[in-house]
C-alpha cells in the first residue's frame, strides 16, 4: 500500500499505471522521432485510437508479466486493445488492422497459461510482436507510408525486449544468465551499427551495468519496473 497524503493506493495499481504510461511511450518513441525527420510527418486523428490500443496493449503486458496480479484481467485490456483496433479509422487501413490485431491475440495467447508461451521462444515472439507492430503502426499513420530504412533502425528497440525481459519469461536462472549474455551481446552490437557518439556509449554502459545486476541478482521483485524505466532511458538515449 502506498499512501499520498489521505489517498491509499495499492503498489500494483501504482506501478501498473507507471508501466503503462512508459511502455507506452517506448512504443512510440523511435515512430516518433525518427518520422519526423521526414517532411511528409504529420500528427493526424488516425493516432489518437492508436493511442488507446497502446495505453491497453502496455497494460496487458504488465497483467500477464506480474505474477501478483491474476493474468485473466489481461483478457479485459486484451479485449479493449481490439475494439480499439476496429475503429473507423484504423479499420480502413487493412493491413494495419491485421498488423494490431497480430499483437492482441500474441498477448491473448500469453495470457492463457495452457498454452505456455512465457519461455525463450515466446520470448522472441513478443520482442518480435512489440518492435515491428504498434512503432510500424506510428511510423505509417505519421507518414502514409513505411520506410524499410525505419524498419533496419529498429534493431536496438528488438534486442532491448530480448535482453531485458529475459528474467520475465523464464525462472531458469542459470540458462537466463547465458540468454542474458546473448541478446546483451546483440543489443550492444545494434548499438554500435547505428551509431557511435556520447548516448551510444552512455547506452552500453547501461546495458552491461543491467547484464551484471541479471547475473547477480537474477529477477527481482521490481524486475518490471526496473525494466521499463532502463528501456524507456535506453530509447531516450538510442532514437
Amino acid at each position: 500500500m502506498i499512501r499520498i497524503g489521505k489517498l491509499k493506493l495499492k503498489r500494483e495499481h501504482v506501478q501498473l499505471g507507471v508501466f503503462t504510461i512508459l511502455q507506452s511511450i517506448v512504443c512510440w518513441w523511435a515512430a516518433l522521432n525518427y518520422g519526423q525527420s521526414f517532411e511528409t510527418a504529420e500528427f493526424s486523428a488516425a493516432q489518437l485510437p492508436l493511442i488507446g490500443y497502446t495505453i491497453a496493449v502496455a497494460a496487458a503486458i504488465f497483467i500477464i508479466l506480474n505474477a501478483r496480479v491474476p493474468s485473466q484481467w489481461s483478457l479485459i485490456t486484451i479485449g479493449i486493445s481490439v475494439a480499439f483496433a476496429f475503429t473507423n479509422i484504423i479499420a480502413k487501413e487493412s493491413e494495419l488492422l491485421y498488423l494490431l490485431l497480430t499483437c492482441s491475440v500474441w498477448l491473448f495467447v500469453m495470457a492463457v497459461p495452457r498454452f505456455g508461451m512465457q519461455n525463450y521462444f515466446g520470448l522472441v515472439v513478443f520482442g518480435v510482436i512489440m518492435t515491428f507492430t504498434i512503432p510500424v503502426a506510428v511510423f505509417d499513420l505519421q507518414n502514409n507510408y513505411l520506410s524499410t530504412t525505419f524498419l533496419s533502425k529498429l534493431g536496438p528497440l528488438l534486442f532491448s525486449y530480448l535482453f531485458l525481459y529475459v528474467p520475465s519469461f523464464s525462472h531458469q536462472r542459470e540458462v537466463n544468465q547465458l540468454m542474458s549474455a546473448i541478446t546483451g551481446g546483440l543489443l550492444i552490437l545494434s548499438i554500435f551499427i547505428e551509431s557511435m557518439n556520447w548516448q551510444a556509449i552512455a547506452a552500453i554502459v547501461i546495458v552491461i551495468a543491467v547484464w551484471f545486476s541479471q547475473q547477480a541478482l537474477g529477477k527481482t521483485r521490481g524486475h518490471l519496473m526496473i525494466t521499463v524505466v532502463v528501456q524507456f532511458v535506453l530509447m531516450w538515449l538510442l532514437y
